[in-house]
């Protein structure tokens, strides 16, 4: 109990013995590998609540932006522990999808040694929201007298829009040597599976999360239908009120809401009368 006490306070000691655990688990691994706020965490919690295999959730697999990432993350924990004037928390809340992926870096996917991932994908103005709204603690703008004007202000000024466009090329082609966009995808259904020699993936649409228990079994075998848990929600943040009042009252620029509906991200995994609703359900500014 005392090892682990001190382990738990120190970064590179708790980091050696979450790689550690890891190196115990066999069989296929299941990484759930997909951009933030699609659902991803409620995916991965359960699967590892129902499958036996290694489950993993990371959202990046480069090294070069793993080490920046990891960089900023202990920079930022250090400044949050330095403005508390309190006792430092034990552990590293959030490092665990760090340290999954440089466990997986070590051991990428092959024909003989091949990953099943699941990537779950969202409305792309939605997710740019959402993932906004995850930030935008840390970077001050939910301070008192946040409004949502000065939010939308933030929000456009740094072009939240843009990285959901570009997560299958920046992430996911580049790690995986897999051009999602190359491969058919039928919007009527809503998920579908495309494969190399190492890597089998699954892509689910978030706003058809209630065909995932089935889409998810069928694709690793199971017995049975998935039981879906709830994590990670925004409705249950401290942000709650302000991120409901900012999805009813913003107002958008008309060349952001095209931009976004005419990617090819979005005309590859909605249909065009989805892509009118959903354009339609943000106001323009």
């Amino acid at each position: 109990m005392i090892a682990r006490k001190i382990a738990s306070r120190n970064y590179e000691i708790s980091k050696r013995y979450a790689l550690m655990k890891m190196r115990r688990g066999s069989g296929t691994p299941t990484v759930v590998f997909s951009m933030g706020k699609t659902g991803s965490t409620s995916m991965a919690r359960s699967l590892r609540d129902a499958i036996g295999t290694p489950v993993f959730q990371v959202f990046r697999l480069d090294a070069d932006d793993l080490h920046a990432a990891e960089r900023r993350y202990r920079d930022s924990l250090r400044r949050a522990r330095a403005r508390s004037h309190a006792a430092t928390p034990a552990g590293y809340p959030g490092a665990s999808h760090l340290w999954e992926s440089q466990f997986l870096l070590r051991r990428p996917p092959t024909p003989d040694s091949p990953w099943n991932v699941i990537t779950i994908v969202r409305e792309p103005m939605a997710q740019a929201v959402s993932a906004f709204f995850h930030s935008a603690g840390r970077l001050g703008h939910l301070d008192e007298g946040a409004t949502v004007e000065s939010l939308t202000a933030a929000f456009v000024d740094n072009d939240y829009h843009r990285p959901p466009l570009r997560w299958f090329s920046r992430e996911f082609k580049r790690s995986l040597g897999l051009d999602v966009f190359g491969q058919p995808f039928e919007p009527g259904r809503a998920w579908g599976v495309v494969s190399t020699p190492a890597v089998r993936v699954l892509l689910l649409r978030r706003e058809n999360l209630d065909l995932a228990p089935a889409a998810v079994a069928e694709f690793l075998g199971l017995s049975e239908p998935l039981a879906m848990t709830r994590e990670n929600v925004a409705g249950d943040k401290s942000y709650a009120g302000l991120y409901r009042d900012f999805v009813r009252e913003v107002r958008l620029p008309k060349e952001m809401l095209e931009a976004v509906y005419a990617s090819r991200f979005a005309r590859h995994f909605y249909a065009q009368d989805e892509l009118c609703r959903f354009r339609e359900a943000w106001r323009v500014a």
